[in-house]
């Protein structure tokens, strides 16, 4: 049976380890609400990590952060942690493969479309993360920035 293993043989980085503690929040957030102090001191971590870490080693985790940074922000993560989870994913798409930015803006596009409107923390997460990206990339990213717009404004129209 074939292993389905990336990174099999590589090195453990800070990088990789702050990656997998926070995707082992995100797994257990079903069961338990993350701790917001835990959190926001895991992002700071991982925001200095990236900017230390040599491309190569990003590259290597980048999807599994973005995943987990995707995953924090939707299941409600008030703004302290959503400000610092926008700030790394653009941070993570910026210093490694660019080209993830079209799909991390239309999934979070698209989230916000779905109209989670029951869930504003939810709805915030993804808007906050959509911006920081569109603040970021700028033009690269902007044609959907008026589609944006008019979602996020119903959205909080209805909260």
């Amino acid at each position: 049976m074939a292993k389905n293993y990336v990174r099999e043989n590589v090195p453990l980085s800070r990088f990789g380890v702050l990656v997998a503690q926070l995707e082992s929040i995100v797994a257990s957030a079903t069961q338990q609400s993350p701790d917001p102090i835990l959190c926001f001191d895991l992002l700071s971590d991982l925001i200095s990590a990236i900017d230390e870490e040599p491309k190569d080693s990003i590259l290597l985790w980048q999807r599994k952060c973005e995943d987990a940074l995707y995953s924090l922000l939707v299941i409600g993560a008030r703004r302290p942690v959503r400000h610092l989870a926008s700030i790394a994913m653009a941070r993570i798409i910026s210093k490694g493969d660019g080209i993830s930015i079209y799909s991390r803006a239309s999934s979070l596009q698209g989230f916000l479309s779905d109209g989670k409107r029951s869930e504003p923390q939810r709805v915030s997460g993804a808007a906050q993360c959509l911006g920081k990206l569109y603040q970021h990339f700028g033009r690269r990213i902007t044609s959907g920035l008026p589609e944006t717009a008019v979602i996020a404004t119903k959205l909080f129209k209805f909260h």
